[in-house]
């Protein structure tokens, strides 16, 4: 369970600096700092769908 409670806490770390990536005015980055962002909120999801079954 400790375990699940770090994998949780690294990616909300990670969903929080793919949130300020995001944000940048690089226009050459930014569409792959919006699918990072797309790709880390996808797993935190699955994660949270493990956690129900």
């Amino acid at each position: 369970m400790a375990d699940r409670d770090e994998d949780g806490a690294l990616l909300a770390q990670m969903l929080a600096l793919a949130d300020r990536l995001a944000q940048s005015e690089d226009a050459l980055l930014k569409g792959q700092y919006a699918y990072l962002r797309a790709r880390v909120a996808a797993l935190i999801e699955l994660q949270s769908f493990g956690e129900a079954v």
